[in-house]
């Protein structure tokens, strides 16, 4: 994903919304990258969208139900494309080795970060855009994940009493590295290190849980 690009991800992830709905969202994207949380005003929205104030008031109530929504829209984006793995697969590692892949792309490409860095300075006095962030961001990864790993558990190829707890242990074991080195706008780490800790963290993992 390329950097401040208004509408990387708004397009294809909001095709249920209306029109000017959508339209509403690209602008506010535009606005808010521009001039952050605070900075970012209902009427420099509607100037950007082309839109009247009436009409983006009629489909958002306030600056920050149109923020919340455009988080969810992100983030829907981007769990869109995540690698959902197959518990009958043979090879627990094989698939646990693609979501890590999978998982770390999306720092590497910058996918929903733009958002990410908005939303931070303001989450202390905004706790409710906070939680739609993680529920809809990184909480749907790891439900996704531990639905997977309850899965493997209910067939005894791993042992995990606590799938969800499981869930955030991989991906701290597979992707710290990359979410930090995003959130800072670092490069991404070299193809060979990503894979060499995918391969010990995936080893790691599955030597903790065996059956």
């Amino acid at each position: 994903m390329s950097e401040c690009n208004a509408s990387t991800l708004v397009p294809q992830a909001s095709s249920s919304l209306r029109p000017k709905a959508r339209e509403a969202l690209k602008a506010a994207r535009a606005v808010f990258l521009e001039a952050g949380y605070d900075g970012a005003t209902m009427d420099a929205i509607a100037r950007v969208g082309a839109l009247s104030k009436a009409t983006l008031y009629a489909h958002f109530s306030s600056k920050a139900a149109l923020f919340e929504e455009l988080i969810r829209v992100e983030c829907r984006a981007v769990n869109a494309n995540l690698y959902v793995p197959d518990p009958q697969n043979g090879s627990v590692e094989w698939e646990l080795r693609k979501v890590a892949i999978n998982y770390r792309r999306i720092f590497a490409q910058r996918e929903g970060l733009d958002i990410f860095r908005i939303l931070i300075p303001v989450a202390p006095r905004f706790p409710r855009l906070a939680e739609v962030f993680y529920d809809e961001g990184p909480g749907a990864s790891i439900r996704q994940i531990a639905t997977y790993l309850a899965a493997l558990n209910d067939t005894a190829r791993v042992r995990i009493p606590d799938p969800d707890l499981a869930a955030h242990q991989f991906l701290a074991l597979v992707a710290e590295d990359a979410k930090l080195a995003g959130a800072l706008a670092f490069p991404p780490p070299r193809a060979r290190d990503a894979n060499q800790l995918i391969d010990s963290g995936v080893a790691m993992f599955l030597d903790f849980y065996k059956a």
